[in-house]
Formats: C-alpha cells, structure tokens, sequence
C-alpha cells in the first residue's frame, strides 16, 4: 500500500518497543521503503508465516479490504494485533484478535508519530539554476543540479527549494516570503548569485556551487563579500558537498557570515554615493 511518513514513524515506535521489550521481529514493508527502526525488511509474501507467533499491522486504515483479508490470512496461524489504526469499518475488526485503535466511533487517542524524539536534523534551503545561455558551453547547471539533488537524498536532508523567480504561476512570489523562508533555514545551498547574497544577508551560511566551468559570477559575488565557502561546477559532489555542510554547522564560519553582511552594507553604502554623486545629489 501507499505509504506516509506518518506511517514509517509509527512502524518505527513500535520496533523500537519491541527491541526494548527483547522481542525478536522482522518489519514488513513495501518495496520503496528501507525498512524498521532497525533498518530490516522483509516481503511478507516471501516469509513463512509458520515462523512467526504474532502479526502486528502498524498504522493505517482497518476495514474488510481485500489486501489485509489476503494479509491476516497468510498469518492466519498467527496471533493477529492492530495497533495505532483508524477503524473505518467494524468488519475490519473481525480480521483481528485485538486491536488498539487511534480513532474509531467514540474512540479518540494520540497517533504514535507524536511519541520519541523529534528529529534534528539542519534543515537545507536549496536555489537552483536551469542553464543559463549567456555563458554558452560552460554552463554546468544541469549536472550541478544532478550532483546536488542525489546528495540531499542520500544524505536523507530535509529541504526546500527557494523560487527565485518573482512570477509562477498561478500567484506571484514576492521577495519577502523568499527572505522569511531563508531566514528559517540552517544553511543554504546556491547556485544562484542572489541565493548566495540573500543567504548571507539572513546571517545563515551558504554553500555557494557556481554553475559556470571556470567561474563566473557567484564566484565574483563570493569574492565582493569575503566568502570563502565556494564550490566550482567541476568540483560539485557528494565529497565537497559534505565537507562544505560540515563547515557551514560548525560554527568556524560565523565571523565570516558576519563579515559578508558588512561589505553587503558598505556596498550598497557606496553605490547610494556613486549614484548621488552623477544626480548631483550628496
């Protein structure tokens, strides 16, 4: 069946449980999911259920569907146990020797995915570039982009990405509601000029991948405003990647975060002055 993420964290309370209780088990788990809270998974159409004493359904929807009646039949020999489920159809019971039910008529209780420790990890703020014509053959943003996206999966980080374009349809995207997300990121990974700029104007660290063989802007936007984290098209992989991400959470780059964000405030100073000065304004 399809599953959620509030699915596997259920599925992970409950072997977490049965590891401390000492009770040896495999979890069952479709083909695109890795497996329990010890990362063990198993087909239950390729098990022998004369291996098992119990069969514990974790989670979901308990009716009299087809799947979980071919289910609890192949385990039929088992003691069969629903835990944290919603009962949508009282047949479904009748598939089951006991169940613990999240909701069903006059039952209300807290989902398991509200039980344990939050997770912790640094949460990502991606700006990627499609290819940008003006530097004909040395543009790498199709690979960068590649080398990052198969890094953030394999690294399992969670992210968003940052639109950087004012209009997408069907709203608009004003620069605001970019700046707030960026400033409720940990660190941002850019391969645009402004990502780099508006990354370190919210005092967060950037990862900055300059899309252009050679270098090109971002590399020159890096230099403008003292930072030193860049990451050249050629060099872009999951090596790099994860020893940027290390400098970036160690904190080693923060007299560097603030530097940025001063010659970001002298810049603009001096471009007010350049700009007054041809108006004939002071």
């Amino acid at each position: 069946m399809i599953a959620t993420v509030g699915d596997e964290l259920g599925g992970d309370v409950v072997a977490g449980w049965l590891t401390e209780l000492g009770v040896p088990y495999d979890v069952a788990v479709a083909p695109f999911l890795e497996g329990g809270a010890d990362g063990c998974g198993v087909d239950w159409r390729d098990v022998d259920p004369a291996g098992y004493t119990h069969l514990v359904f974790v989670t979901g929807p308990v009716r009299d569907s087809p799947l979980l009646r071919e289910l609890t039949g192949a385990f039929a020999g088992c003691r069969r146990l629903a835990v944290n489920v919603s009962v949508v159809e009282e047949a479904g019971r009748a598939l089951f020797d006991e169940v613990w039910e999240r909701d069903a008529d006059g039952i209300a209780r807290p989902d398991l995915a509200a039980d344990g420790p939050a997770a912790t990890a640094p949460v990502v703020a991606v700006a990627f570039t499609p290819a940008q014509a003006e530097y004909g053959d040395r543009s790498r943003a199709e690979g960068v982009r590649e080398e990052i996206e198969e890094w953030l999966a394999a690294r399992q980080l969670p992210w968003f990405e940052l639109g950087m374009d004012v209009y997408e349809k069907p709203h608009p995207r004003r620069p605001a509601q970019v700046e707030a997300l960026i400033a409720r990121a940990d660190v941002v990974v850019s391969m645009r000029l402004h990502g780099l700029v508006l990354g370190l104007k919210a005092g967060r660290p950037v990862v900055a991948c300059d899309p252009i063989a050679g270098g090109a802007k971002v590399t020159r936007q890096a230099g403008a405003l003292g930072w030193p984290l860049v990451v050249p098209a050629e060099e872009v992989g999951v090596a790099a990647l994860d020893a940027a991400l290390a400098r970036c959470l160690s904190g080693e780059l923060d007299d560097a975060v603030a530097g940025a964000r001063e010659h970001g405030r002298r810049g603009g100073a001096e471009a007010r002055a350049w700009l007054g000065g041809r108006l004939g304004r002071s």
